[in-house]
């Protein structure tokens, strides 16, 4: 009897080791292929122009007008994991109620224990929507202004900051002169005044409470005068006035100016506007959290948008503002529930 032979035994294994690597080989370049050709919604979140073959390299020496696209934000990275998981269920926008938009168990607690010692009255329109009014677009469509922007708003109104205007003279009807040394030391007096009470009654480190969970989403938005510092000024409140911008800028105007909003007033529904921005937007919440709104804000956006303002002799600013714009009919203003003790 005739032995196998080894050399036919190397033979057949070489030529399946050969016909392994083609089908691995194919099996990769298929792959490949079928990568090539995904959705662009299941292509990577963040493409470099420079790392991707269908657009043309970015250019050191470009000029400044030439900027590329942003990279896409975080909640469609979040949508593009999850699909459509109910943590991530967007309801129909059109639907949503002032406290749809606005809603947390946090808030939920806080405004049954107000409504409980009868401190606030919800009506029905809070908890239904009546308007036809669109939603404010979301802070991700954002354009973010330049501090020059708002230099030009601090050189028309000299006498501008972060809360608003100085009180004007009621006597004579126009601004006090805010070069007179009495005058400005009267308001650096007060100013300490109000800094060193505030220290003394709250002995805690607002910074810290606004990057915790000490404090809830609503507080920090609603109230965030109970968290100022008194540290910075309007000229360096980018984020600030950038999104009063981006609210105020979808509202319509009319002819003459409408007294039954000021920017104190205004400034409550941009407020509202942000909290629900936490709602929508949950991976950019720590950086919302961050930003503090006041009414200087709102008439700085108001100039930059070119409104016309007036100013009282209460230092309160009344713009054209249309009663029937969208921030003012879908979102919440809480002060305007108050019976006896809600301030925000």
């Amino acid at each position: 009897m005739s032995q196998p032979s080894t050399s036919d035994d190397r033979l057949s294994h070489a030529n399946l080791a050969t016909e392994g690597g083609q089908l691995a080989e194919g099996h990769v370049r298929k792959k490949a292929e079928q990568s090539s050709i995904l959705a662009d919604s299941q292509q990577p979140a963040i493409v470099h122009p420079n790392f991707d073959p269908k657009q043309s390299p970015l250019d050191p020496a470009r000029p400044l007008s030439d900027i590329p696209e942003p990279a896409r934000r975080l909640n469609g990275q979040l949508r593009r994991l999850y699909g459509n998981s109910t943590r991530f269920y967007q309801p129909n926008a059109d639907s949503l109620s002032k406290w749809s938009l606005i809603a947390s168990e946090a808030l939920a607690e806080h405004l049954s224990l107000l409504n409980a010692a009868q401190l606030i009255e919800l009506p029905d329109s809070f908890y239904q929507n009546h308007s036809e009014q669109p939603l404010i677009s979301t802070l991700s469509d954002m354009t973010l202004l330049d501090m020059s922007d708002i230099q030009q708003a601090i050189r028309a109104y000299p006498k501008l900051n972060r809360y608003g205007f100085l009180p004007i003279d009621s006597a004579t009807g126009v601004e006090s002169n805010n070069d007179s040394d009495d005058d400005s030391n009267n308001y650096r007096k007060a100013e300490k005044l109000v800094l060193s009470m505030r220290a003394l009654t709250k002995r805690y480190n607002p910074d810290e409470l606004l990057n915790s969970l000490y404090a809830d989403d609503w507080q920090v938005i609603l109230q965030p005068q109970q968290f100022e510092t008194g540290q910075g000024s309007l000229a360096t409140d980018i984020m600030a006035c950038s999104v009063a911008v981006h609210a105020l800028k979808q509202c319509s105007t009319r002819k003459s100016i409408n007294h039954s909003y000021s920017a104190a007033e205004i400034c409550q529904y941009v407020r509202s506007y942000l909290l629900s921005q936490i709602v929508c937007e949950p991976s950019q919440r720590h950086a919302y959290r961050q930003i503090r709104l006041f009414a200087g804000h709102i008439i700085v956006a108001a100039y930059h948008l070119g409104w016309e303002i007036q100013v009282r002799a209460d230092g309160q600013s009344y713009f054209n503002i249309s009663s029937r714009s969208g921030l003012l009919t879908r979102y919440a203003n809480m002060q305007d529930y108050a019976i006896n003790g809600w301030s925000s």
